[in-house]
């Protein structure tokens, strides 16, 4: 699964590799949480680098407070899902720009470690992902929120997640198939497979990441990166 990941590259980095516009001011984020904003390039608007909210508010919902899981979305069983299946046939297809993710594995004390994960050779890369607009019924005003796709856990992974999830990570060329509007969709799906284990590092990192940052108690530096001395699982 992912609920909570990285995006540490400043805006200049981010334009080499995909060199279009950001909408608003971009700050790192070492430790991006549910209902925070996340850059986000759309199959309606790809040339445009957008700010959203990490967790698909329905475009039917009351409100905007999350009420169930809408941050991962099951790729195996997602056009069989009344909320999945409408954002997929009609493409709202998204690319969510990342450069690493946490999960986390029960210790010897029963407490929750964390892993940071990264792509070998690739500073920054790209999950697959869906997002939505939900319009406010009293001021009009809207707003976009995302989710990202999940698939079966490479061994690497799975050794660290109970569930044996991890996100889908797209290679470059599964990014352009992914937002395009003219492919089937159940041929973009086929880019929804396990990224190989032999791409991607694994790093133990401190418990601080375990807490979410908040406006009121930040916890969002490039101290949580670093590695505990220790190769052990």
């Amino acid at each position: 699964m992912c609920a909570r990941y990285t995006l540490t590259a400043e805006e200049k980095e981010i334009l080499k590799t995909h060199p279009h516009q950001i909408q608003g001011e971009w700050t790192p984020n070492y430790n991006l949480a549910i209902t925070q904003k996340g850059l986000v390039i759309t199959a309606d608007e790809p040339d445009i680098i957008q700010q959203m909210a990490f967790g698909i508010v329905p475009y039917f919902a009351d409100s905007l407070k999350l009420t169930r899981d809408t941050w991962n979305i099951k790729s195996e069983t997602a056009m069989e899902s009344k909320l999945w299946r409408p954002l997929l046939v009609n493409h709202k297809t998204c690319l969510v720009m990342a450069d690493g993710f946490y999960e986390w594995k029960k210790d010897t004390k029963g407490e929750q470690q964390p892993y940071r994960f990264t792509v070998k050779d690739r500073k920054l890369f790209c999950f697959a992902g869906l997002w939505s607009q939900w319009v406010d019924p009293e001021t009009k005003e809207k707003f976009r929120t995302y989710g990202i796709l999940t698939t079966e856990a490479n061994p690497l992974v799975a050794e660290i997640h109970s569930k044996k999830r991890m996100p889908v990570i797209l290679t470059k060329p599964e990014e352009e198939i992914w937002l395009s509007k003219t492919i089937p969709i159940e041929s973009k799906m086929t880019v929804l497979d396990t990224f190989s284990q032999e791409l991607m590092i694994r790093v133990k990192v401190g418990k601080r990441v375990n807490t979410v940052s908040t406006l009121k108690k930040p916890n969002n530096d490039s101290d949580l990166l670093l590695p505990l001395n220790t190769d052990d699982v």
